[in-house]
């Protein structure tokens, strides 16, 4: 899938159940470039909850940073089921997304509880 450059795309970590902002870490999406970051570590997604835009070219920066550990991030409920290819971290991959609006979850295909959700919807900003 070819990717092209968006610019000011709305992209965030997921609110907490209470309707708030989840806390930043260096995980979070960026809203710059259609470009979203998570990070595999100690057998755990960070963040464990991204938003998208719909139908929205968008890249996931897949860090990998548990040493010598395979790990991939696999969308497997997202039309044509996206996939990174496993690898040892230290690694960084790149997903090339654009989904219709939906929430999906994604996980690494050999660390079945190592799972997150992926919210594609709402327009991309200005």
């Amino acid at each position: 899938m070819a990717v092209a450059a968006v610019a000011a795309v709305g992209l965030g970590a997921c609110g907490d159940d209470e309707g708030g902002a989840a806390r930043p870490s260096d995980a979070d999406a960026v809203a710059d470039c259609g470009r979203a970051r998570v990070v595999a570590e100690d057998l755990a997604w960070d963040p464990a909850c991204l938003e998208v835009p719909a139908d929205v070219p968008v890249v996931v920066e897949v860090v990998n940073r548990d040493d010598g550990v395979n790990h991939n991030l696999h969308l497997p409920d997202a039309p044509g089921g996206p996939s990174t290819e496993l690898a040892a971290g230290p690694v960084v991959q790149e997903l090339a997304l654009q989904l219709p609006a939906g929430t999906y979850r994604y996980v690494c295909d050999i660390h079945p509880t190592m799972v997150g959700e992926l919210r594609a919807g709402g327009q991309p900003g200005p």
